[in-house]
């Protein structure tokens, strides 16, 4: 009993080595803010000087061209021409023209209870007007054109050609030539029929009339 009560009287609060791992950071601690310490004021003693700046390489200087405006006289286009009016064209057509065929190779031809033969160029189904001439209406010129073709199975118009072009004095001319061409390409006939069967039909001639509208 007597020793119980003496151990608790006298308690160690502090132990030898707690004191001894304390005193050992405390020198831990001093040493490290001296060594800081003496690093500072090295770096600020010693003498740190601004680097050296390279100059720049100078700059040429820039010359630019004169700018030279290059003015020329303008000339307004000439007014345009005057149209010409062109008169009124009127065209006439008229019966095609029957060609003589002296030998007739083939079937006979038909004939009559006279004796008379029977031949006939197949009728016309369509015929188209032809393009007055911009030459013939500038000179007033009127006149015709007789053309020569053959037609075919189908009605259509092939070979066309010219017989003659003449002015309306009877005069030899080729003005209406081309144009008269043109149109009689353009004729549909009925096909000439033989045995019941279509045949083609040659040397079919027309006359294509060109008169200036009055």
């Amino acid at each position: 009993m007597d020793r119980a009560c003496q151990s608790i009287s006298n308690p160690i609060f502090f132990p030898p080595h707690l004191l001894a791992g304390y005193a050992k950071g405390l020198g831990y601690a001093a040493a490290t803010t001296a060594g800081l310490l003496f690093l500072m004021s090295q770096l600020v003693a010693t003498d740190i000087e601004e680097p050296a700046v390279q100059s720049l390489a100078p700059i040429k200087p820039i010359h630019m061209p004169k700018q030279v405006i290059i003015t020329e006289n303008y000339e307004a286009p000439a007014p345009p021409q005057k149209v010409i009016e062109q008169p009124t064209m009127r065209t006439e057509e008229t019966e095609v023209v029957p060609v003589k065929i002296d030998v007739v190779i083939g079937t006979p031809t038909p004939v009559t209870a006279t004796g008379v033969q029977i031949s006939r160029d197949p009728p016309p189904v369509y015929k188209a007007k032809p393009r007055y001439p911009n030459a013939a209406l500038r000179r007033g010129i009127e006149g015709y054109v007789v053309v020569e073709f053959t037609v075919t199975k189908t009605g259509a118009v092939r070979d066309a050609r010219v017989v003659g072009g003449y002015d309306s004095k009877g005069n030899p001319t080729n003005v209406f030539n081309r144009s008269a061409i043109a149109a009689a390409e353009r004729f549909k006939y009925r096909p000439q029929m033989e045995d019941g069967q279509a045949v083609e039909r040659y040397g079919v001639r027309n006359r294509i009339s060109y008169k200036l509208a009055e």
